[in-house]
């Protein structure tokens, strides 16, 4: 299995699945390529936009610094399943097309990786990082308190806890290419928590999950036309 040395520097995939996503997708895919860490890819995958052309207009200023995947439309699990499919990196990270990364997010979760212990199994090794919320213009609206939060999330009540808390972000995350082949790709029959139930899944498949509790590295855009914003509303009614 893949361990770590101290240089390990592996590709990492950036998937971005885009639907009717013209008004955000340039901020997302200038995040992506604004990385510190250069071992990447960029994948964005146009989940059958009924936008006029919009969002591929977008996408193909880009020329050849993405990869640009046009499929009929099936949900956002299935343009990620599709970017996934395309992907050529060890490690894949997922970002929505409304949501932004800061410069050092890949790299600084590259550097945590190397700072595991030398028998650490990378293939089953998962890493996600604090985040903050974005209102449509950008303005940080909400910084979540992630004091309680251990780095080492070893205990399935601590992960069911941040899913419920909401504050396991997609978007944060960085997973090993081999978790597809090893329990399979999102659910496409589960149209907004998909990513909720893959977190169980690898939890429940012997995943180590590792939370980077003192680098916000992400900006979760909460806007109304969000597919998830039902997930979102029904966390914090949780929390109140």
């Amino acid at each position: 299995y893949m361990t770590n040395t101290s240089n390990y520097y592996p590709k990492v995939s950036i998937v971005i699945p885009a639907y009717n996503a013209s008004n955000y997708l340039a901020e997302a895919i200038d995040s992506a390529l604004a990385q510190t860490y250069k071992n990447i890819e960029i994948i964005v995958v146009n989940d059958g936009s009924k936008d006029d052309g919009k969002t591929a207009a977008v996408a193909k200023r880009y020329g050849d610094q993405i990869v640009y995947i046009e499929k009929q439309n099936g949900g956002s699990s299935s343009a990620l399943n599709c970017g996934i499919d395309h992907m050529t990196g060890e490690w894949f990270s997922w970002l929505s097309h409304d949501d932004l990364y800061y410069p050092e997010k890949i790299e600084k979760q590259i550097e945590f990786l190397n700072s595991l212990p030398e028998d650490t199994n990378l293939n089953k090794t998962v890493v996600h990082t604090a985040t903050e919320s974005i209102d449509k213009y950008g303005n940080v609206i909400k910084t979540p308190s992630y004091r309680d939060i251990k780095v080492k999330e070893d205990t399935l009540e601590t992960v069911i806890g941040n899913v419920y808390n909401y504050r396991l972000s997609g978007c944060s995350f960085l997973l090993p290419h081999y978790c597809y082949k090893d329990v399979g790709g999102f659910r496409e029959d589960i149209r907004t928590v998909s990513d909720v139930e893959y977190w169980y899944r690898l939890l429940f498949a012997g995943y180590q999950f590792y939370c980077m509790t003192d680098s916000i590295l992400v900006k979760n855009r909460s806007h109304g036309k969000q597919v998830g914003k039902t997930k979102v509303s029904l966390f914090e009614r949780e929390l109140e």
